[in-house]
Order: structure tokens, then C-alpha cells, then sequence
């Protein structure tokens, strides 16, 4: 059996799973629009929606990766992922080039889609900013914006305790300032 090569998997993952979650946000949308619905189950729907949203947005990312072999540096993988999640909130960022581990990059990109979701999704901005530099000989990143604060790692936002646990796991550290006037998220690797 032949390995299958990249345009076959982005057909695979189009004509799969790329459907499949379509399919499970249509029926999202039905559950949402019946009117005997709970407002607190409309939120939970809606909340589930916005994921599976997510999900469609990286399958399809991914899709675009498998057709265009193209290799991109880490700081243009993270400025078209910022663009995508963060659309018209954002605001300044920096992306410095310089070399980053190949054993720190997919930790890095991973943790920097969850700092900016968390920032749209939860911080109420108007902006939101993106830093990637070097600092003191550290790969420095940084996720601020303007909204309402709040953030915190605790149980109750596994994102952020994700987030920790992968920073800890590269022997980094994570500083967190917010408050009423928003939120500075820094990594430092």
C-alpha cells in the first residue's frame, strides 16, 4: 500500500471530517433556533458552536497546509493565525525573526492560538496585540489587549492551566497582569 501523498489527505480531511463538522454545526444551528430551548442551554449550544467553528477553521487550515508544501517560519504561521483568529481586534503585533527550536516551535504556536482565543472569546477587547521577540537570550512572547481582565490559571480555565502546564513542560515561565483596563499575558522560553 502506497503512502498517501499531501493533496490526497486534504481531500481525505475535506471530504471527512471537514464535512462531518459542517454537519454537527447545522444541527447546532436547529437546536439553537427551537424556541422550547432553555436560555441556558441556548448559551451552552452556542458556546459548542463556537468550537466546532474553531474546529472547522483548523481543519481547514490544515487543509491549506497539505495543498501548498510551502514551509513557512514560525512568525508567518503566527501572523496568518493571528489575522484568523483575532480578524479586525487586531492591533499591533511584532514578530521579530529570529531562530527558534524546531523543539519549541509547535509548543510556542500552540500556546499562542490559545492566548489569543482566550483573549477574543473572553476579554470583551477592542484590540489585541501580539509580541514575538528575543529577550535576554529567551524567546519572548506576548498576547495583551484592552478588555476587562480577569485572567487567571486556575481549574476553572483549562486553557490557561494548558497553557502553564506546556510552559512548564519547555522550563519556561508565565506572567500574568491584568486588570479593568486589560490584560498582558508574557512567555518566556
Amino acid at each position: 500500500m502506497s503512502t498517501p501523498t499531501r493533496l490526497e489527505l486534504a481531500r481525505d480531511l475535506h471530504d471527512g471530517i471537514a464535512q462531518d463538522l459542517v454537519a454537527l454545526g447545522y444541527e447546532l444551528d436547529l437546536l439553537l433556533g427551537k424556541s422550547d430551548s432553555t436560555l441556558q442551554s441556548r448559551l451552552e449550544i452556542r458556546t459548542l458552536r463556537f468550537r466546532v467553528d474553531e474546529l472547522i477553521s483548523k481543519v481547514r487550515r490544515e487543509m491549506y497546509e497539505l495543498r501548498d508544501p510551502k514551509v513557512r517560519t514560525l512568525q508567518e504561521e503566527l501572523a496568518a493565525i493571528a489575522s484568523e483568529i483575532c480578524g479586525e481586534l487586531l492591533g499591533e503585533f511584532e514578530l521579530d525573526t529570529f531562530d527558534i527550536p524546531i523543539t519549541v516551535q509547535s509548543e510556542l504556536k500552540l500556546i499562542a492560538i490559545e492566548l489569543l482565543r482566550n483573549a477574543k472569546m473572553h476579554s470583551r477587547a477592542s484590540q489585541i496585540e501580539l509580541t514575538l521577540r528575543t529577550l535576554e537570550n529567551r524567546t519572548y512572547l506576548e498576547v495583551r489587549d484592552n478588555g476587562v481582565g480577569g485572567a487567571k490559571v486556575d481549574m476553572s480555565r483549562l486553557g490557561l492551566v494548558g497553557v502553564k502546564e506546556r510552559i512548564n513542560a519547555l522550563n519556561g515561565n508565565l506572567e500574568i497582569s491584568t486588570n479593568e483596563k486589560g490584560t498582558s499575558i508574557k512567555v518566556f522560553l
